[in-house]
Formats: C-alpha cells, structure tokens, sequence
C-alpha cells in the first residue's frame, strides 16, 4: 500500500529531476571549458609579457603583375622528320648505326652489296680511259692529215658517250652508300644486315636536332587566355631535369590532336639547347594580367567570425585590419582594395596575436 502521492504522479516529477540534473551537467561542463579557455588565454598573454613580443614572419605587400598560371603536359616532336630510302636494290652488307643515335647531315647509315655495280664502272672507266688514248692519238695525226676530221669527230662522239656512262656508273655506286640527309637522332631503323633492299625501300627515320615542336593540350576554358607568340616554359622529367624556353605559334585543332584544344609550341628564339623527341614534357604557361595585391591565403585569420589581416605598425605592434578579398590559387588572395598596399603583413604566428600585441620579426 502507497502511503504517498499516487505512482501516475511520481513518474513525472522523476522526469523533471533527471532533466534537471543533466542541465546541471551542461552547465558545468560549459564553465569548465570558460575556466580553461581563461587559463589558456592567460597563460599565452602571460607568455607574451615573459616574451615581450611574438615572433612571427612578414609578407610586404606590394601591387603584383598577376600572373595566371595554365600547367599541362606535352609530347615532344621533331619538326624535321625524314624517312630515309634507298635509292637502289640490293643486300645490305653494313649497318653504320643504332636507334637512338645522332649523326650529323652525311653520315653514313647503311652499305648495300655493290659488287657487280662496282665491276661495271670499272669497265666503264677502262673503256673511257681506251677511247681517250685513242682520241688524243687521232687528234695528233689530225695535224698532219693522216687521218680525216670526220673520223676524229666520230671518236669525239665514242669519248663523251663513254664519259656520260662512266659518270652515270659511278653516281649509281653512291647510291650504295645511304647517308643522313639531315643532322638529328635515328628514331626508328627499319633494315639490318643481310636485308634485302629495293628502290624506295625504307631504311630509317631521322628526327631532327634543335628543330623541335611540342604538342599539347589546354582545357576550352583556359585557351581563351593563350595567345600565338606567349612564351612558357618547358620542362622534362616531370621538373628534375632540364627547362626550356618554348613560344606559343599555333592554337587549335590544326595543330593536331591530343585532347582538348590542341596547341603547337616550338622552341623560343635563342634556345640553343632542344629536348629529346618523343619525350614527354611538362609546360608551364604564366600569363600576365592587370597589376593587383596578391597575399599569402595563410595571413588570413578569423577573429570574432571577421577574416582580416594583423598589420605590422611602425612600432611594432599589430592591428587586425578587416578585409574584403577574391580567391585567386590555393595558395593566394586577392585584396578587392588598396589600403593595404605597400603594408606589412603577419603570415605565421598570427593566430596567437590581437591588437596591440608586439611582435619580433623572423629573418
């Protein structure tokens, strides 16, 4: 038997109590994290007296020829491709060369089997030399009548046919001989000895030396930045390796097709150096634009929900300065006005500072 209140009634009082003691926990906990957050605040300001000054790093802000900055990726091509063929048939006997190697313009590439062309000439030299002994005999009779005009413009004849062949022979046997008809790298070798070659068989490709160009691709909406004659610069092994100057002539699909909008860049006047081609490339485009205050993204600091900058005054102390600004990379802001042009700015240690503060400036 229940001396007291009826159980229907204690079941809600039961229900005040527990919510009462948790906004009793909530309650503590809050002054708790207040208490600490004094604590801390003091200890840091307590810190700063025993400092005298915070030490943090500056950025001087000054109007900036911005820079808009397009990165992407290229493949090296040689602006003098040249298939080399033969100009005869036969077996080659000797390959003077490997893919990859460089020869200069009149370099020996391959020996075809000459043999039998070189035993025609050989005749064909013979007959020459037969038939001018004999035209400078009869040219001597001729002086003395012994023999007839007629007969010694007959022979004339024999010696200029014999001529014409052993000349025409002995250009045949230089196409035996292949040689680079320009200065570069041998990219691709087609033949090997013992091959079997035929008028207009391939022999080798050439790539060019320092005549080089470079495909690549920019985003639609970047190319509306580019424009023929930008410089840029290129760089291999994805940035460990060597830089090159390269200038922008052609834009568009024309230039061929390698995704997005296709662009044609060719080493910049003066570059002495080239790329290997076939070489895969980084290309960094730096685009110039209107002068603007550019800051380091890091300077920015939330202060009571306000983004600003902590301004260095001439005494040393620093003033939260409330700013307005655009995202520019991921790296930079961009202030929307010129107040703080020519100002010293915090860019590390400026979340620990407020106004008035002194701060010591790292070198």
């Amino acid at each position: 038997m229940n001396n007291g209140l009826p159980y229907a009634k204690l079941k809600p009082m039961k229900n005040i109590f527990r919510i009462t003691i948790l906004l009793l926990l909530i309650v503590l906990i809050i002054v708790v994290m207040m208490k600490n957050k004094k604590e801390a605040q003091f200890e840091v300001d307590k810190a700063k007296r025993v400092i005298d000054s915070v030490p943090v790093s500056i950025f001087q802000v000054e109007p900036d020829s911005t820079l808009y900055t397009i990165e992407t990726v290229g493949k090296v091509k040689s602006a003098d491709e040249v298939f080399v063929v033969s100009q005869t048939q036969g077996e080659i006997k000797q390959v003077f060369v490997k893919i990859g190697e460089a020869v200069e313009k009149g370099d020996r590439i391959v020996q075809i089997d000459d043999f039998y062309a070189r035993q025609e000439f050989e005749m064909a030299k013979k007959a020459f030399e037969q038939i001018q002994k004999d035209y400078n005999r009869y040219a001597s009779l001729a002086g003395v009548d012994a023999v007839t005009q007629q007969q010694l413009e007959q022979l004339r004849l024999q010696l200029e046919g014999a001529q014409t062949k052993m000349n025409s022979l002995e250009q045949r046997l230089n196409d035996y001989i292949i040689k680079a008809p320009v200065a570069g790298t041998v990219n691709q070798l087609f033949v090997s000895r013992g091959f079997a070659t035929g008028l207009g068989t391939p022999v080798c490709e050439i790539i060019g030396g320092n005549s080089v160009k470079i495909e690549a691709k920019i985003n639609p909406e970047q190319a509306v930045y580019l424009h023929v004659g930008l410089h840029a610069i290129l760089s291999t092994e994805f940035g460990h390796g060597e830089n090159y100057r390269i200038q922008l002539t052609e834009i568009g699909e024309k230039a061929g097709k390698f995704g997005g909008i296709a662009t044609l860049f060719a080493l910049a006047p003066g570059e002495r150096k080239s790329p290997k081609p076939g070489s895969i490339v980084n290309i960094r485009i730096e685009i110039p634009g209107e002068p603007r205050l550019l800051v380091p993204r890091r300077a920015l600091t939330n202060k009571n929900g306000e983004m600003g900058l902590f301004v260095v005054q001439p005494d040393n102390t620093v003033e939260f300065t409330p700013v307005a600004y655009l995202d520019f990379d991921d790296n930079r802001i961009s202030l929307v006005d010129n107040e703080l042009n020519h100002t010293k700015i915090v860019v590390e240690g400026n979340f620990l500072l407020k106004t008035g503060d002194r701060v010591k400036v790292l070198k």
